[in-house]
């Protein structure tokens, strides 16, 4: 799967950081708090609301798992602009949710993630969760990413289904099931 369609993949950077393998909770009544790039993951920011609906921010070290989702853009594709800054589907998914936009909260089903700390080794049926200062793949600012449960701060997240090198430089794409049962 490193060559599909005989365009070989060297790294994740053009890649979406999060999409959906199978079905599971979603809620887009969630806003952002703060900007959020699509694949972290969100917990509720204290009892904010904004329009009346839940606000989201990113996770931290020592937040509670009770309500934490994987965020995902809402509305991703096709991109309206056709001008020359015009982008690709997967850029427009990797756009950040400013913060009082909607954001797709994920809480369980199935997710292929490549927001994934690259020093690390994933096996499958291994667990992972958020390491809220985890490293990041090349080209992705800023700091935090999902990475086994022995270096992350918010555990027992995820277990993997399957792993996926991409590149030599231990990028990954990593396909995953919630925990979480679902109601």
């Amino acid at each position: 799967m490193k060559d599909p369609g005989s365009f070989p993949l060297t790294g994740v950077a053009g890649l979406p950081h999060v999409s959906i393998a199978y079905p599971g909770e979603k809620w887009s009544d969630r806003v952002a708090s703060g900007i959020v790039k699509p694949g972290e993951a969100v917990v509720p920011a204290g009892s904010a609301t904004t329009r009346g609906l839940m606000m989201l921010r990113v996770a931290e070290s020592g937040d509670a798992i009770d309500q934490l989702a994987i965020a995902m853009r809402p509305i991703d594709v096709p991109d309206p602009n056709t001008g020359p800054s015009a982008l690709g589907p997967n850029e427009v998914r990797n756009q950040d949710i400013e913060s009082g936009e909607y954001i797709l909260a994920g809480y369980s089903g199935g997710f292929n993630i490549t927001l994934v700390d690259p020093r690390r080794t994933y096996v499958p049926g291994g667990m992972i969760g958020w390491d809220a200062d985890g490293e990041r793949p090349a080209g992705v600012s800023g700091a935090g990413s999902w990475a086994p449960d022995a270096n992350a701060d918010i555990d027992k997240v995820f277990e993997v289904i399957e792993v996926t090198p991409v590149g030599p430089d231990g990028e990954v794409v990593l396909r995953v099931r919630s925990l979480r049962g679902q109601f």
